[in-house]
């Protein structure tokens, strides 16, 4: 699943259409009337509160500026970190309330030389 803002995810589904056929990736953008019968799930800032598309989803990959703190603790969260002060703010304020909300919490930096 890849939560982030609605225009954001516009942007993601856009590009993943893009792909050849025989490389596609399925993937839909969530509405509440869809089943969830999709392996990635593109989910906007004001689903953030439906548990139930969270507990179908093994994986998340937040873009969002708020955590994703109303999940099954046996999901993993991918959160990165962008190169500017405003985006490290943001994430400093994420990484401590999940914290706060006792999320296991690893860390890795991200080595552009082994690309």
């Amino acid at each position: 699943m890849i939560v982030d803002t609605t225009s954001n995810l516009n942007k993601i589904d856009k590009l993943l259409w893009t792909f050849e056929q025989n490389s596609f990736l399925p993937h839909k953008l969530y509405s509440p009337e869809d089943e969830l019968d999709t392996p990635i799930m593109l989910l906007c800032e004001k689903y953030l509160n439906n548990l139930l598309v969270f507990n179908k989803y093994n994986s998340i990959i937040n873009n969002f500026e708020k955590p994703v703190i109303g999940t099954n603790k046996d999901i993993d969260i991918y959160e990165f970190v962008e190169d500017s002060e405003n985006k490290k703010i943001i994430s400093r304020n994420k990484y401590s309330l999940y914290k706060k909300n006792d999320f296991n919490l690893n860390y890795r930096k991200y080595d552009e030389e082994a690309v």
